[in-house]
């Protein structure tokens, strides 16, 4: 209650305690780089606890407001709920795989910005702040919370002097990737409509698609030239070193681009790193796989020096450091890379294969089959369809200007080629599943009422200390019983229950009065989770209250995970169905 009095005060007063705005930064040497260059090391900022717990709060409420308002460029995808990297990763792959069924070509160039976050020109937010109509305290906090900030550098248990900070957002702040979105907001406001664009933080991409190579070729620096005014106007400069161009096309020799950024040649390559994606010029991801086996070979190996017929690890610990390992690299960018050759995915089987061999400990003559059986884990062809099916999923709760939607729309390209690239096989696998036509709730849904303004129920979780010491001593119902009536003596106890049957799929929800001797049965759709029936079943509870039967009641359920988010006022699985109880 002191601490929520004490940030009541900061938010009224728009002023925050000056330990709040000081930094102690740890420098922590980069693998591989000189320990004698300044720049072989990554600054690691340590601010304030408290001051973080508030930030959390401050920043649900922006971004509340700009996504609910969709202040955000579409083409954003970091630092948002329900966006990953795998967003411009295919965008980006699939264009490049229409022009390949059309022997065209994509000319690609990926920019980074040099130092953002340090400098970040604070006065520049500021105004992108007001120009997007955030004002009042929220302003005067985000205002105070910039403005006046220290550091000093700890090497060890020696402290250097305090030295301000007059530009950036600072580092390990909660806030600042949310302030820095706004900030790069409209980097793209100037650029053509008709080129591709992706941008994820401060990591950005243009691509143009076609047969002429010199048009390519001037859209392309005309795109950059605008982005390069864009940064001159607003304090932001691009890395040349970092930034680099490439032409996709299945031709033997690709034509040079010669893209100028402040006055240099951007450096043309023929393999890319696109958000931990390599992607060669024909776009064959033999890079990106041959690197991938070969970290998780060094995994193995790991693995084997723990691995032993009479002693060493377990085989749940082996598969442990199999998934969160080797797994966990093959899985990433599987969506994209799943359109490969044969030859190149069976690399990643292999790597499987010894894995899952040497979690069980069985002979190399072992039926590959018969482990994954064992070990419990799918043939890497169904583990991409798997996460396929769920991005996919992911997508259709998303509104239509999500980028990645239009790789799904029907296209000639598709009729003419057959590929097995998410854009062309998204929609059919999905179908063949029978998860086409079903009813998809929304990624990510924003209340019509903002979160902090919701009435929020009042849940009572001392009943289940009450149930434990039940099930030592006996009597478990008549003691529970004896709570509710000694606590809500004169309330209408309103039981509720969701049900799956784990045979079929078919789910349904229940709500029981006793006193009034009424009973609400649903059928409820098939294959829902528990979680998400029994918040149905208390919305069938609330919707009955609703009618006015009575003022006092009291709601019983069973399921904690419900109570539990109820009580938090969010989750991570059917946030809608948590703000509509919370809103009744």
């Amino acid at each position: 209650m002191v601490i929520l009095q004490l940030f009541n005060r900061v938010w009224e007063s728009g002023t925050l305690p000056l330990a709040w705005k000081h930094s102690v930064v740890i420098p922590i040497g980069k693998p591989g780089k000189d320990k004698s260059e300044v720049t072989s090391y990554r600054p690691i900022a340590l601010t304030s606890n408290m001051c973080k717990v508030m930030e959390r709060m401050v920043t649900d409420r922006l971004t509340y407001i700009v996504e609910s308002r969709s202040m955000i460029s579409p083409s954003q995808s970091g630092f948002r709920r329900g966006r990953t990297t795998m967003d411009p990763v295919l965008c980006l792959e699939n264009i490049v795989r229409k022009a390949q069924a059309n022997k065209e070509m994509v000319d690609a160039i990926l920019f980074d910005v040099e130092k953002a976050y340090d400098m970040l020109w604070r006065d520049g937010l500021l105004i992108k702040l007001e120009s997007m109509g955030i004002g009042g305290r929220m302003f005067n906090w985000v205002l105070d919370f910039l403005k006046d900030r220290t550091m000093e550098v700890r090497v060890g248990a020696t402290h250097s002097r305090v030295y301000p900070t007059e530009n950036g957002v600072p580092q390990g702040s909660v806030c600042s990737p949310l302030l820095f979105s706004v900030m790069i907001n409209d980097i793209f406001s100037e650029v053509d409509a008709s080129l591709g664009r992706s941008l994820y933080a401060d990591d950005g991409a243009f691509w143009v698609k076609g047969r002429n190579g010199t048009f390519a070729e001037k859209k392309l620096q005309a795109a950059v030239s605008t982005v390069e005014k864009w940064g001159n106007k607003w304090g932001f400069r691009f890395s040349v070193e970092k930034t680099q161009v490439i032409c996709f096309s299945r031709k033997s020799e690709n034509p040079t681009l010669r893209i100028v950024l402040y006055g240099q040649m951007v450096k043309q390559v023929q393999v890319i790193r696109f958000l931990g994606v390599w992607m060669d010029s024909k776009l064959t991801f033999g890079e990106h796989i041959q690197r991938g086996v070969m970290r998780c070979k060094k995994a193995i190996n790991v693995m084997r020096c723990l691995a032993g017929s009479s002693w060493g690890a377990s085989m749940k610990s082996l598969k442990q450091m199999y998934i969160a390992i080797i797994r966990s690299a093959l899985d990433y960018a599987c969506i994209a890379y799943g359109s490969a050759a044969k030859s190149h995915l069976t690399k990643c089987d292999v790597i499987q294969a010894q894995a899952i061999r040497l979690c069980c400990g069985a002979f190399k003559t072992s039926s590959v089959a018969a482990l994954q059986v064992e070990v419990g884990e799918l043939p890497l062809y169904l583990r991409r369809m798997q996460l396929s099916m769920l991005y996919w999923t992911n997508l259709q709760g998303h509104k239509q200007d999500h980028p990645t939607k239009s790789v799904l729309e029907p296209c000639w390209e598709h009729g003419r080629t057959k590929l097995n690239s998410f854009g062309w096989v998204g929609d059919s696998s999905a179908r063949e599943l029978g998860i086409s036509n079903l009813t998809h709730s929304c990624t990510v849904p924003l209340p019509a009422t903002p979160p902090w303004l919701f009435p929020m129920p009042t849940i009572d979780l001392e009943i289940i200390k009450k149930s434990k010491q039940c099930n030592e001593f006996g009597g478990m119902n008549s003691l529970i019983q004896q709570y509710i009536s000694d606590k809500y003596n004169g309330s209408i106890q309103i039981f509720t229950d969701g049900s799956k049957d784990p045979d079929t799929g078919r789910t349904g929800a229940a709500v029981h009065i006793p006193q009034f001797n009424v009973s609400i049965i649903k059928r409820t759709s098939d294959h829902l989770a528990v979680f998400t029936v029994e918040l149905l079943a208390i919305l069938l509870a609330l919707w009955w209250i609703e009618e006015g039967r009575s003022s006092r009641c009291i709601i019983c359920s069973d399921s904690m995970a419900a109570l539990i988010s109820i009580s938090n006022g969010k989750s991570t699985c059917r946030p809608d169905l948590v703000y509509e109880v919370c809103l009744k």
